[in-house]
């Protein structure tokens, strides 16, 4: 008659298989995929649809935002639980700045990552860069530039995609569009 000894390696594979299921069970349907705050409808003053945000952010208890810039730079940081899970920015380049210049040159965009690339907008893993059409010619000429970047994890392209579409629309009407000081 044979025995299973304890320290036999099939009773280890069969503990470990045990406890990663019991731990896997446990885990999934928690409180982590609640989200108990309210989708903000703009970053920090920008109108932002909600439906396009609320793919980019992650459960949690508490939202807040924090803008920091000067002229012709904004940024917006939208924390979870006090830690920052997505930026936006929205900044005015020279005269003749390129979607491309910015999105490869700036921040940081290759082949390898961009995701889809149409006229106005690149979209990445993580960052998504728009080219602002402005409804309102801007006297300086300035070319004015949309950044939506979510900080952890990745998100699906067709969200990312919504996420910038609809802020560099918004920016399209903002003040960034009608000051004519650069």
């Amino acid at each position: 008659m044979s025995h299973i000894r304890l320290g036999s390696p099939l009773v280890h594979i069969s503990g470990f298989i045990a406890v990663s299921l019991a731990l896997a069970s446990c885990s999934s349907g928690t409180s982590e995929d609640k989200r108990d705050y309210s989708v903000p409808s703009s970053l920090c003053g920008t109108a932002m649809s909600t439906s396009a945000l609320k793919p980019l952010l992650p459960a949690g208890k508490k939202i807040s935002s924090r803008q920091s810039g000067s002229t012709g730079y904004v940024r917006c940081q939208v924390s979870v639980d006090g830690q920052v899970v997505l930026s936006s920015i929205i900044e005015r380049w020279k005269p003749k700045t390129t979607l491309t210049d910015v999105a490869f040159g700036t921040y940081g965009l290759t082949s390898d990552n961009v995701k889809k690339k149409k006229e106005n907008y690149i979209v990445a893993d993580t960052t998504a860069v728009g080219h602002v059409t402005c409804r309102a010619k801007r006297k300086d000429g300035a070319e004015v530039f949309t950044v939506i970047r979510k900080e952890h994890g990745s998100v699906d392209v067709a969200a990312m995609e919504e996420a910038i579409t609809k802020f560099t629309d918004a920016v399209s009407t903002s003040k960034q569009c009608t000051e004519s000081n650069a």
